[in-house]
């Protein structure tokens, strides 16, 4: 006797490729958005990055100086910023979806909530472009929820 997992049965295969598309278009444009955030600060803080490598911030005393404010805005706009990790989940969640995982439904709900208060707390800021991912991998819930799951025993039983 083994014990399986519940298996994913498509009434469509069209809506599980559907799915699966959404999802990597939707890890592909987190990528995207965390790339262009690197980008983007890496041209408006290059001139901080000498002071950044010497040590400027180095002890409460350096971080507490209002001298050094704009160079520490820089530290956490480019290297202490969401666009590393953001880059790291945008490949997972692409990983995952060619590989015909279904993502936890908790992901877009965290990541459209993420979204929606940054954007409302720091405006103007490409917060927004955060729409594009979540949209697609809420859609992307949607296509797969016309998939039904069978019990354990129906899904052995019928092949």
């Amino acid at each position: 006797m083994s014990i399986e997992t519940p298996r994913i049965v498509n009434r469509s295969s069209d809506g599980a490729a559907r799915a699966r598309t959404l999802a990597v278009w939707a890890g592909r444009s987190t990528v995207v958005i965390g790339v262009a955030h690197l980008v983007y600060f890496a041209v408006k803080t290059r001139p901080h990055w000498g002071g950044w490598a010497d040590g400027t911030l180095h002890g409460r005393t350096a971080i507490d100086d209002p001298a050094n404010a704009v160079s520490l805005s820089g530290f956490w706009s480019l290297p202490g910023s969401f666009a590393v990790p953001l880059i790291l989940l945008g490949l997972l969640v692409s990983r995952t979806a060619r590989a015909g995982q279904e993502l936890p439904g908790y992901l877009a709900w965290s990541l459209a909530a993420w979204v929606l208060l940054c954007s409302l707390v720091l405006e103007p800021s490409g917060f927004p472009l955060g729409i594009v991912p979540v949209t697609l991998l809420l859609l992307s819930r949607r296509h797969r929820g016309s998939a039904t799951r069978t019990t354990p025993g129906a899904a052995s039983a019928s092949g």
